[in-house]
């Protein structure tokens, strides 16, 4: 069996609290707070390489399962977006990939790298082998 490893991390964006935000990083397992100009975001440095999907609760000592994206949303300032990507592989077995974009009233839009199967049916009628074995 091989091991997966992944790249995740969000682009960089404006937030309402900026303490807030990062309060929430910090809390976010396996998160590291990125800046540019104003504006922030964040990246996996989890083992799995996977965008980070639970936070820690000081008060029981226990990780607590979230939505991160619709987490994000609500530290979001108005007309801003956040996009979320992640990628990785099973060595050469199975290639993944997908990304989200999340507005700051929870709305999103997705695409996962497998879309492209249905894609290429739909444009020139061919139904594709998969990039796997």
């Amino acid at each position: 069996m091989a091991n997966f490893y992944g790249t995740a991390r969000t682009n960089y964006f404006k937030v309402k609290d900026l303490e807030a935000f990062k309060k929430f990083v910090e809390e976010l397992s396996g998160a590291v707070l990125i800046t540019k100009e104003g504006l922030f975001g964040f990246y996996s440095d989890d083992s799995s390489g996977c965008m980070p999907s639970s936070v820690y609760n000081r008060e029981t000592g226990e990780h607590e399962d979230i939505d991160v994206i619709e987490e994000v949303s609500k530290h979001l300032a108005e007309g801003e977006v956040a996009v979320f990507m992640e990628a990785g592989a099973e060595k050469m077995r199975y290639i993944s990939g997908w990304s989200t974009v999340v507005n700051h009233k929870g709305e999103t839009v997705d695409i996962n790298l497998d879309c492209i199967y249905s894609m290429a049916f739909e444009k020139f009628g061919v139904q594709p082998s998969k990039a796997e074995y």
